[in-house]
């Protein structure tokens, strides 16, 4: 009995680990600049590995391309009617893109 409780803590705290290793959340940061269809946004922290250039992510209700990083600072691309709908100084979320959305990612 203390043999399957051990097996059954090392299952669900290895399962853990790997949840909280994958499953990176949102991050968040402010547009500092416009131009265009592209939106530039610096990261509160540390950039995360998934926001890497040609991924596409989660942002303002649509899925931009991450088309550089520089620093802590993300460039998206959206559509041109979107980019300009986009206030300076406004708060943004960034979320990694599941892939399987039908938003395009």
């Amino acid at each position: 009995m203390k043999k399957l409780i051990s097996l059954l803590a090392a299952a669900i705290m290895t399962a853990t680990l790997t949840v909280s290793a994958f499953g990176a959340g949102p991050v968040s940061g402010k547009v500092t600049k416009v131009d265009g269809d592209k939106v530039t946004v610096t990261v509160e922290g540390a950039v995360p590995a998934w926001a890497k250039k040609g991924a596409n992510v989660t942002a303002a209700g649509g899925s931009p391309k991450v088309v550089a990083v520089e620093g802590n600072e993300v460039t998206l691309k959206f559509s041109k009617a979107k980019a300009a709908k986009i206030a300076v100084d406004s708060k943004m979320t960034l979320t990694e893109c599941e892939g399987d959305e039908l938003q395009g990612c």
